[in-house]
């Protein structure tokens, strides 16, 4: 499986209008969440030409995190190196989910952030 390039995954968190995108150093990318009612507001940290980058876990259910078999590391952060676009855009969505304090079934249910509820 190709990795997404770096342009791709940028696309990716540039369809969720409630991302803001904050260059940071060499290159990356940092996205921040506004809306999070938790302390920390990064969502994506250090998004890298490299394709290589991490999304907020700290929040995330640890019964998703195991039903999802995301590795996060100490820090709390998941890497996103080898993510397909479908993988980056539920971990993107389920970041989101677990800063603005929704619960494990409102994620479950597919919740879909991204889009309009009233289709």
């Amino acid at each position: 499986m190709n990795m997404l390039s770096f342009e791709h995954k940028k696309a990716i968190f540039r369809s969720f209008k409630q991302l803001q995108e904050k260059p940071i150093s060499n290159n990356r990318v940092n996205y921040v969440y506004p809306e999070s009612l938790q302390r920390g507001k990064i969502l994506a940290r250090e998004l890298s030409p490299s394709g290589n980058g991490y999304v907020n876990g700290k929040y995330m259910d640890s019964e998703i995190i195991k039903k999802k078999g995301y590795n996060v590391d100490p820090r709390g952060w998941i890497r996103i190196a080898h993510f397909s676009e479908e993988q980056l855009r539920e971990v993107i969505e389920i970041a989101m989910m677990s800063m603005s304090g929704k619960n494990a079934e409102m994620i479950q249910t597919g919740a879909n952030l991204n889009h309009d509820s009233n289709k």
